[in-house]
């Protein structure tokens, strides 16, 4: 009896956190995230709706700064570019300068509803 009270509290606490992701609460933005971007720099707007972002791939220079623009349309989402360090919660900017070309995965990073494994995208550095 006890195994099956275990099992459904978990059960319970999973879905609620899960469903959390997509409620739209918002949260304070990021503080530690730089500013407007400068003259000369690339910047990318990234909208994330429930399960998807709103382009594919996102085009960049290498050896110029580059702003990311980061918000939250529909639900509640985080934005990672992985080998980049960019960590994004919510909605914020990122200013940083790319110096190595190549494709970096983009994706959600917080657990957003059934699709959220889906939710990528790729930052094409030239």
């Amino acid at each position: 009896m006890m195994k099956k009270w275990t099992l459904l509290a978990a059960s319970a606490l999973a879905a609620s956190m899960l469903l959390a992701g997509c409620s739209g609460e918002t949260k304070p933005a990021d503080t530690t995230q730089s500013s407007a971007p400068a003259s000369g720099e690339n910047v990318v707007n990234v909208e994330a709706s429930n399960w998807k972002f709103n382009q594919d791939r996102y085009e960049v220079k290498a050896g110029q700064p580059v702003t990311i623009n980061f918000t939250s349309k529909e639900g509640v989402h985080g934005l990672v570019v992985d080998g980049l360090g960019i960590e994004i919660q919510q909605k914020g900017s990122k200013t940083f300068t790319p110096d190595k070309p190549g494709e970096y995965k983009m994706y959600c990073s917080i657990p957003c509803g059934p699709d959220h494994g889906n939710m990528t995208a790729t930052l094409v550095v030239k």
